[in-house]
């Protein structure tokens, strides 16, 4: 069966299982590294806001399931665990003023998201871009992203530089930053007890595993906590050293203490296997390696 002939099969039987008043539409969504994925949306007047389901998924795993009732049961299963029962109200999107109180902007990998860049403002960053969004709290449980386009800067008559400028100074705020040593992350997912555990750069040491993990309070985007300002200048002069930095995923870095510059090739190839084995397509932030200097203020690419 093709993908073409599942999805027309899925969605009709969906139809039949929907519950008066739903609507339902499936659309091409361009997700980080260029994936293209097909999502379901189920819409209801309760709510303005649906989670979106990728049919991807259950075209590649439904040997998994007896039938396409069982699929169409879980997608349905998925979508009442996620969904809110909510509005967001769009008007402020119109008054940059407001948007400017949840602005906030993430990293994403230059040479992968070509077509993407077309379209939205941005600030080139080594091998990556900066890119910006809206976040908007829909209840104290959850919260949506609006990713912002170039027409948006038409509509607010500012320019990319000026967008920067104040995701700068509401990102931190919006999105406080979360540092760890690796050995409190790996307690935390495995329920044991850490040697340490902070969420602030005081009290991060930990001689026993000089790894420490950088992401913000939500998990959101969290790589793009390298560009709070002066942030790495503290971590670096707390831990006594330059760092290198790996690129664990859009959503995390992992710091490390750089003794040897040598070192750099491993790591490298470290990060590389783990982004082709360990994480999902649109997940991965670069293959490269990054290295902060404390004399020099600066984040370069590791050659």
């Amino acid at each position: 069966m093709t993908y073409e002939e599942f999805k027309s099969i899925l969605a009709r039987h969906l139809e039949h299982l929907l519950a008066p008043g739903t609507s339902m539409q499936i659309q091409t969504i361009c997700k980080n590294n260029g994936l293209k994925l097909d999502g379901l949306t189920l819409s209801s007047a309760d709510s303005n806001v649906s989670p979106t389901v990728f049919l991807n998924y259950y075209y590649e795993k439904q040997g998994q399931f007896a039938d396409f009732n069982a699929i169409c049961q879980d997608i349905l299963l998925t979508y009442e665990n996620s969904r809110t029962h909510g509005h967001i109200n769009a008007d402020f999107f119109t008054d940059y003023e407001q948007v400017k109180q949840h602005l906030s902007y993430r990293l994403i990998h230059y040479e992968k998201n070509k077509e993407l860049l077309e379209t939205v403002p941005y600030v080139r960053y080594l091998d990556l871009a900066i890119v910006f969004f809206c976040l908007v709290h829909i209840s104290p449980e959850s919260s949506a992203t609006i990713l912002i386009h170039t027409s948006h800067l038409k509509l607010w008559n500012i320019n990319a530089a000026k967008l920067y400028g104040d995701a700068c100074e509401s990102a931190p705020q919006l999105l406080p930053y979360h540092f760890q040593n690796m050995t409190a992350v790996l307690s935390d997912v495995f329920g044991t007890s850490a040697a340490t555990s902070g969420q602030d750069i005081e009290g991060a040491e930990n001689p026993l595993f000089p790894m420490y993990v950088l992401t913000n309070s939500q998990k959101l985007y969290g790589a793009a906590c390298l560009l709070y300002p002066k942030l790495l200048d503290r971590i670096a002069d707390r831990l006594g050293s330059d760092l290198f930095i790996l690129p664990s995923s859009i959503h995390e870095t992992v710091l490390i203490p750089a003794c040897h510059r040598s070192h750099s090739k491993a790591l490298a190839a470290m990060v590389a296997d783990i982004n082709r084995s360990e994480l999902s397509p649109d997940e991965v932030l670069s293959d490269s390696i990054y290295y902060y200097s404390r004399t020099e203020h600066a984040l370069t690419i590791c050659t």
